[in-house]
């Protein structure tokens, strides 16, 4: 997972890659250690200063007396801009926070407005999010399909896959490579991406589930996720998940989706896709049937050739998360698009 960056970092050491509010710290912290080192008469244990020679002692300590009304001009100078910077950063993080809380609730807006278009409109294609209370669906969850650290347990068993695609992706493009999470839910996969080493991101159509992945610190969008799909600039990725989602959408989009992803995804790309296995019956049973915002169960087969048909030349059926009779309660495709 990748490390937060230490306050000690500050603006001259490298670039800052820690959020402003820790900026603002460092900063802070800044001022007060140039604002010490001003009034200091001596640097205490500085090698310069240090001779076995009590005459080269003299002399260097009257260089440094000599020398340090200069210095002590330019640390408080030093303190001064250090000062400006941290009110600077002080507000951009003030602002960051608010322009968050505005997207919030542009992103509610549009999902809303979305949620009254045509029923025959592909753009609203998981609109059964709308038709079930938020904070009843994740009280669903919680019971249904445990916490998020059990989640998360059952999420590890994709590292064998997804660690060889970034090697892969990184020989090529040099930057941690990035994946998008469609239904990322309260962010345990991203979690689990980032500390694989992805430059992960989610997308849901839950308010509730992107506000936790921001409590997270993971960047979400609330969106439909094929209107999010359609509406991309031309930006591929290096992947694309759909944990746990397609059940959610009518199956007049499964075809579209698998499109949609192929076409986001860069050549030598990768789609996750995982599902209740449709030929367990007790999964569909214990599982599928108690979630009313499910549409159809998905055969192994069927998304093996939607994932064919939309392109994809290599194509994986697994099955994972066995019951106590040995038997898969789910089914994943891992799909990776040709390289040229």
């Amino acid at each position: 997972m990748e490390q937060e960056r230490s306050p000690e970092r500050v603006p001259g050491s490298g670039p800052w890659e820690g959020s402003t509010r820790e900026l603002a710290s460092a900063l802070r912290e800044l001022v007060i250690r140039l604002r010490a080192d001003q009034d200091r008469r001596m640097p205490e244990g500085d090698p310069f200063l240090d001779s076995p020679s009590s005459l080269k002692r003299s002399l260097k300590s009257l260089v440094f007396r000599s020398t340090r009304p200069a210095t002590r001009r330019y640390d408080r100078l030093s303190a001064d801009l250090a000062a400006v910077a941290a009110d600077l950063a002080s507000r951009l993080a003030e602002a960051e926070e608010e322009t968050k809380k505005a997207r919030g609730d542009y992103e509610r807006l549009e999902l809303a407005l979305r949620a009254l278009t045509p029923t025959g409109s592909t753009s609203s294609a998981s609109a059964a999010w709308s038709e079930i209370p938020d904070e009843y669906y994740w009280a669903f969850e919680q019971r249904m399909r445990g916490t998020s650290e059990s989640v998360a347990d059952r999420l590890r068993d994709y590292e064998e896959l997804v660690v060889p695609l970034r090697n892969e992706l990184t020989k090529v493009a040099g930057d941690r490579p990035r994946w998008i999470d469609l239904g990322c839910g309260q962010g345990e996969f991203c979690s689990l991406l980032r500390e694989w080493g992805w430059d992960a991101e989610g997308v849901d159509a839950s308010p509730g589930a992107v506000d936790a992945c921001r409590a997270r610190g993971i960047d979400a969008t609330l969106a439909d996720v094929l209107a999010y799909l359609e509406t991309r600039p031309d930006d591929p990725v290096g992947a694309v998940s759909a944990i746990q989602l397609i059940e959610h959408l009518p199956r007049r989009a499964w075809v579209h989706l698998f499109q949609e992803i192929h076409r986001t995804l860069s050549p030598g790309g990768a789609l996750l896709l995982e599902t209740i296995n449709g030929q367990n019956a007790d999964a569909v049973a214990d599982f599928f049937v108690a979630d009313v915002t499910h549409t159809w169960p998905g055969h192994p087969e069927t998304l093996r050739l939607m994932a064919e048909h939309a392109g994809f030349p290599k194509v994986e059926v697994r099955f994972v998360n066995e019951d106590h009779r040995g038997r898969a309660q789910d089914v994943a495709i891992w799909a990776v698009k040709a390289a040229t």
